[in-house]
């Protein structure tokens, strides 16, 4: 614990700082946003197969601005295009609360521009933040950085999945929202408004920070042996590791739609399907984040033991099977029980499902960075931006589909699936390479 400690107190300020926008940041998508918008499109009339194809389109645009958003950090600093990310999707959550001044007719087509808008700016911001945590850190802090990062996920979806479930009713019941109940759009806009405020005060800490560029950091070289578990340093510096990039992109892809079907869905499923109250969906979402902020932190005892490959593997083995419960869990709640009974069989595969998403989301970040050398690492973060985005934009615009033509189980097959694919994959992946680094070793100790 003390060699724990002392990890932590050697983040740079400029990490510091990187953190505590981040954490600021995370309060409104993964909070906020999580829990409220859908529920907002739900009360302006949209069904689950709108929901779907908005969420699905939103990340089709994360996904290809990751590689432009790669080549604006590496041209106009880290620090900068990160900035600009979080303005650009604050201002991007501002218009979609203005859906409802326009004819109702240009409603979805005003919400997906709004869509594109906040997604490119997630992009700039998602797609430049783990390089720039390469740049101002050293090998010694490097792990726990990441894994604090991961920490701050479900801790600020914590907080904003509780504010999200509390805000609607306050507002509901004050003159803020007056004549507007919580079956109308009135308190959840209003509530969302939340989000651009937050935005705007989580640039203030970056405005101090150093401007980030992919160089190599303290205490690092190009050449440095890579721990058992990670990837192969393919790149040089003359050409992108493009069979390599389009290898991560596939596991990322496979393991986002895993991931998707549950992050996507899940307050659907409750309030849609089971009509829970709206508090109820936020203390749910919000109870489920408290585990996975102590698997967070214990991420760096787990890439010391197995290194960072064989971490990201049994992260997305253990998603892939809490989605089978889950699928069975659905369907028992939705044919028997009271709602009590109902959220607790959905919730408790929920939570287990939860913690895995910290453990994958700290070793895809550090393994993203890991497997080039420095001037390639925004463009392998850019390719698994894209990665993941395309896996839940495919899981959203399928995922509103098999909803609404076979259940929510259905969705959650899917989903273990394709956890298990993208699991074997990797495992190929690395098993082959660790047994051609085995052969290499013995062939250089016989000479």
């Amino acid at each position: 614990m003390p060699e724990y400690l002392h990890r932590v107190r050697a983040f740079s300020p400029d990490m510091r700082r990187l953190l505590l926008a981040a954490a600021i940041v995370f309060v409104v998508w993964l909070g906020l946003l999580a829990v409220l918008y859908n529920l907002y499109l739900l009360r302006l009339g949209f069904d689950t197969r709108t929901v779907g194809l908005l969420a699905g389109l939103g990340a089709l645009v994360w996904g290809l601005a990751a590689l432009p958003a790669a080549v604006a950090g590496s041209r106009f600093g880290l620090r900068n295009t990160i900035i600009v990310g979080i303005a650009v999707f604050g201002g991007g959550v501002a218009l979609t609360l203005t859906v409802e001044s326009m004819p109702q007719v240009q409603w979805q087509a005003w919400l997906l521009g709004s869509q594109v808008v906040t997604n490119i700016g997630i992009a700039l911001a998602t797609v430049n933040a783990p390089p720039y945590m390469m740049a101002v850190s050293g090998d010694y802090e490097r792990p726990h950085a990441f894994a604090f990062l991961a920490a701050l996920n479900p801790l600020a979806a914590f907080l904003g999945s509780v504010l999200a479930g509390v805000l609607p009713g306050f507002l509901a019941a004050t003159a803020l929202a007056p004549q507007s109940g919580l079956d109308q759009p009135g308190p959840y806009r209003l509530a969302l408004w939340a989000g651009p405020l937050l935005c705007a005060l989580a640039i203030l800490p970056l405005l101090r920070a150093a401007p980030g560029r992919s160089a190599v950091g303290p205490g690092e070289h190009e050449t440095s042996e890579r721990p058992v578990g990670t990837f192969e340093v393919l790149a040089d510096k003359k050409s992108a590791p493009v069979a390599l990039l389009v290898f991560w992109a596939l596991v990322i892809f496979l393991e986002a739609m895993s991931e998707g079907s549950v992050r996507t869905f899940f307050n659907v499923l409750l309030d849609r399907s089971l009509g829970a109250p709206t508090a109820t969906i936020g203390l749910v979402m919000g109870a489920a984040q408290l585990l996975p902020i102590v698997v967070a932190l214990a991420v760096p005892l787990l890439l010391a033991r197995w290194g960072t490959g064989y971490t990201l593997l049994a992260g997305i083995l253990a998603l892939a099977a809490c989605l089978i419960p889950f699928a069975l869990g659905a369907q028992s709640g939705l044919q028997r029980g009271s709602l009590l009974q109902t959220v607790l069989l959905i919730g408790a595969p929920y939570l287990a499902a939860s913690a895995t998403f910290s453990v994958i989301r700290a070793s895809r970040n550090l393994f993203s960075q890991e497997m080039v050398i420095p001037r390639w690492r925004a463009h392998s973060q850019g390719t698994a931006t894209l990665g993941l985005a395309l896996g839940l934009s495919a899981i959203g615009i399928a995922g509103g589909i098999l909803i609404e033509s076979l259940g929510f189980s259905s969705l959650f097959i899917v989903g273990a699936m394709t956890g298990a694919a993208s699991a074997g994959v990797l495992f190929l992946y690395l098993y082959t390479t660790n047994r051609r680094r085995a052969g290499q070793a013995l062939a250089g100790r016989s000479v």
